[in-house]
Parts: structure tokens; sequence; C-alpha cells
């Protein structure tokens, strides 16, 4: 549906119905809305984000797929397998992927991937049988084509280091909400409605230059650490009433990790499940992030084409910044 980005409520103005849960954007963009923060990605958004580009240089932000050595969250790895059409005389190839989970390295969560712990419910009161049912009107699927817009980097993990208070990012250590504020800021970032904020927190570059034994310590769903951000309402108000269409970080949890299933406070509640706030996680930022320093531009042209699988729970992000 159309959107008025400057006709809708403030943060603290949600929710909008009186039997809808506290924070949350159920029925704002529609009974039937499965898309939450994605609507505020409009066509004179993708107009602006392509005047963005002044240099024609591409950035892929997605990590190969078993980049992750063993697989985080105790998955198993894809098993590629070249299939040759020798036996027909026919000189080619098809690729076979087996035991391949779409959150296995770079990924979108949609808003199928995590509901209220309480309600039972997610975005948009959206119950478990639908969502099982892989027909979901919060499946991957109705992002096929709409996650295009303006990006920026904010590069906390640099803004720690220039403050002279480095952070491990191997740790649940967090960055608050000021630091990220700050961090904008020092960058001269603006957000604008429709940004999809994509944010450097050094684990992906930490994680990769670990050894194999450390890695093999991450691994397990109760061995991975990882820094992130703060999951506080201050958070949620600045993100919605900012319009930010997506946000997306180098860990594999945007908050810290471990985090509480049962805290219905954690970000994967706030952000998925009440506002209809995408995540994405596990993406590679690092080249990007050199670039942002070097000629001091951090906005850029995002464009992402998730998988068009039908009620899917996540996907690889197809992501690239351009400039």
């Amino acid at each position: 549906m159309a959107v008025e980005l400057d006709k809708l409520p403030k943060f603290s103005e949600l929710p909008i119905k009186p039997d809808a849960p506290g924070q949350s954007s159920w029925g704002l963009f529609g009974e039937a809305d499965g898309v939450g923060c994605l609507n505020f990605l409009t066509p004179g958004g993708v107009v602006e984000a392509a005047r963005l580009v002044k240099k024609g240089k591409v950035f892929r932000l997605d990590t190969p797929i078993n980049y992750a050595e063993p697989p985080l969250f105790a998955r198993a790895p894809a098993k590629h397998t070249i299939i040759s059409f020798e036996k027909y005389g026919v000189c080619g190839c098809d690729d076979k992927l087996d035991d391949y989970n779409t959150q296995q390295g770079s990924q979108w969560d949609s808003l199928g991937h995590m509901g209220h712990p309480r309600l039972q419910r997610f975005y948009n009161g959206v119950p478990m049988d639908e969502v099982k049912s892989g027909r979901a009107r919060v499946g991957i699927d109705q992002w096929a084509n709409r996650v295009v817009g303006k990006g920026l980097l904010v590069d906390l993990f640099a803004h720690r280091i220039r403050r002279g208070a480095p952070i491990d990012p191997l740790s649940d250590e967090r960055y608050g909400f000021d630091e990220l504020t700050a961090a904008l800021a020092e960058q001269a970032g603006e957000i604008t409605p429709g940004t999809v904020l994509l944010m450097r927190t050094g684990w992906m570059q930490a994680y990769l230059a670990a050894p194999p034994e450390k890695k093999a310590a991450l691994a397990p769903l109760h061995g991975l650490r990882a820094c992130g951000i703060e999951p506080s309402s201050r958070l949620m108000e600045w993100l919605w009433d900012n319009r930010v269409a997506a946000i997306a970080s180098d860990g594999p949890s945007v908050e810290p990790w471990p985090w509480d299933f049962a805290d219905e406070g954690a970000l994967h509640y706030r952000a998925l499940a009440l506002l209809g706030l995408p995540l994405g996680e596990q993406f590679d930022l690092e080249e990007l992030a050199a670039d942002c320093a070097a000629d001091g531009a951090y906005p850029f042209m995002f464009v992402s084409a998730p998988l068009y699988l039908r009620g899917g729970i996540a996907s690889p992000p197809n992501a690239v910044a351009i400039k």
C-alpha cells in the first residue's frame, strides 16, 4: 500500500489499535501487510538513492556460502555437488546444494523468523500455523523486489578505536545507543526516510582472523559470543521515528549474543515481531567500510534481492552497495 511517511504516528503514539501490543506497528500498513518497515522504501527513494552513485564502485556484502568453518549455531555445512552432463555427450554442468540453511551465512530474517514470546504471534498478529504452512504473508518472498534504496554505513568499530576504547567483537559486549548516534554524527551521516542502516561492529573481521580452534569454540549455540547493539526502547524509538527501513550488521545477531529468549525486550522481538523492522546478519562490510573511510562518503545505493522462496523464513541478502 502507498504510505505517506509524514503522516505516520511517532513511536510514542504506537500502537494504533487498542488490541495490539505496546510499541508495535500492527495494523498501521493494513491488516494483510507482511513487510512492515520496508513500506518506507518508495519509488522516490529509489530515484534519490541512484543519485548517490558517483564512482560506479560496487561492493558485494554477502559472505561466501560455507564461510564459517564450522558453521555457526551448530548448523550443518552445505554440501556442494557439481553434476556433469558428460553422459549426455554435452560439455556442461549443474550445481546441487544439500543441507543448505538460508541462515547459514549472510542473511535477512523475514518477519516470520521470530514471533513475540508471550503473545505467540508474529508481526501483525500472524499465528504460528500460518508461518508453518509455508504460505505466510510474512515470508521472505514478500521482499522480492522491495529492498532497494539508500544505504548508510555506521562504522561503530572504527569509532571505538578512535575513542581509544576498543571492543572485543568476539564477546557479548554492547554498543550503546549514544555510541551509535555519536558515530553517525562523526561521519556526518544523515538518516532520511527509507534508509537501510548497516552497522559495522568488527565481529566479522575478528571472526575471519580467528584461529581454527577459536572458530570451533564459537560454532555451538551456547559457545557463540558476539558483540552487538543495545536492544533499548530509545533505539527502537529512534529507528522508527527516523523511518529506518531495515538494519543489518556484520555480526550473527545484530544484538549481543547470547540473549535471553524469554526477554520480551530483546531486539529480535522488538524489531521483527512488534515493529516489522527487518534484521540482517553476518554481512561483510569490510571492503565497503575501507572505501567509506577513504573518501568520507558513507551513504550509497543499496540493492538486495532475497530468494523468491514462498513463505521463506530467511534468505541470503544477495546485496550490493553502489557508490
